[in-house]
């Protein structure tokens, strides 16, 4: 005869069993996902490298089930231990897949993978910055420094012997206008399984970038003339040549104020002035023509 405490814990799994099949035998749902490969049992002073390191699947299940379901949850883990030198083809099979009870893998893509089994090496490659993104206009790059500029890389033979560079992760320069240094991690690549150092420290110098440009038919303005006269013609410079940062050259004509002074003028007539410039910016005037203007002058 059982007792009370007996009755009492196959209730309980009764009670269990018919909560779990409840969860199971609701709706169903189906999602897609992407599982990573992991190779596992790696045999000694070997590398193990898979054309793909990621397949997408359709997984099914109960709504209940799958509403808790995080990429986590599934695994998909490939033994090398009885593979051979070289390359190996291996179909992925849906009870590869590690998953939470009650869900079903179908779609898996790619259905294979091309795994090569090769022998650890080591060597020293050159590091490369890899870089993106413009400097703030007016600037340019002068030097980009790394150091150290060579690491060495283990990892599987084959891959090693093509390996003459490995990259910096992107430098972004965008906006920038100051030298800056900063720690960048390496570019991982397939068939490379450690680098050493992983990070190499990146120093950027940064220069003005000054441009030489030629302007035609600048404007000149008179300057102090006296309130009952005004110029009767448009006084101009034919050329002017001007030397300055790229981004003060590209606003020359906003920003740099060509004059002549007007307050020996007491009455109208034809006079000659000798031109001047205002400007706030650092900027060469490398030349200008003609060096003295008419100014045609009357009476308002």
């Amino acid at each position: 005869m059982l007792n009370n405490k007996t009755l009492l814990k196959i209730l309980s799994i009764l009670i269990a069993l018919g909560m779990w099949v409840m969860v199971v035998s609701g709706h169903e749902e189906t999602k897609e996902m992407t599982v990573p490969v992991r190779l596992i049992n790696i045999p000694q002073s070997k590398v193990a490298i898979s054309d793909f390191s990621n397949v997408s699947i359709n997984i099914k299940g109960a709504a209940r089930l799958m509403q808790s379901l995080t990429n986590s949850d599934v695994l998909l883990d490939i033994d090398v231990s009885g593979f051979t030198d070289g390359q190996s083809i291996r179909r992925i099979l849906t009870s590869d897949f590690k998953t939470p009870l009650g869900l079903e893998v179908s779609d898996v893509n790619p259905s294979e993978l091309r795994i090569t089994l090769d022998n650890v090496t080591a060597k020293e490659v050159r590091v490369l910055p890899s870089i993106i993104g413009e400097v703030k206009q007016g600037y340019m790059v002068e030097s980009i420094t790394l150091k150290p500029n060579s690491i060495t890389v283990t990892g599987a033979k084959t891959v090693l012997s093509q390996l003459e560079n490995i990259s910096t992760m992107p430098i972004n320069l965008s906006e920038r206008n100051e030298n800056f240094v900063q720690n960048v991690l390496l570019k991982e690549y397939d068939g490379v399984t450690k680098m050493h150092p992983s990070s190499v420290e990146v120093r950027v110098k940064l220069r003005e970038n000054m441009i030489e440009h030629e302007f035609t038919n600048v404007p000149v303005e008179c300057m102090n003339l006296k309130s009952n006269l005004m110029i009767s013609n448009t006084p101009s410079l034919s050329y002017v040549k001007a030397r300055g940062r790229e981004d003060i050259i590209d606003t020359f004509l906003d920003t740099v104020t060509f004059v002549t002074d007007c307050s020996h003028i007491n009455g109208p007539g034809t006079y000659k002035g000798s031109v001047a410039y205002r400007t706030n910016l650092i900027v060469d005037i490398l030349n200008l023509e003609p060096q003295t203007i008419n100014i045609e002058i009357k009476e308002k």
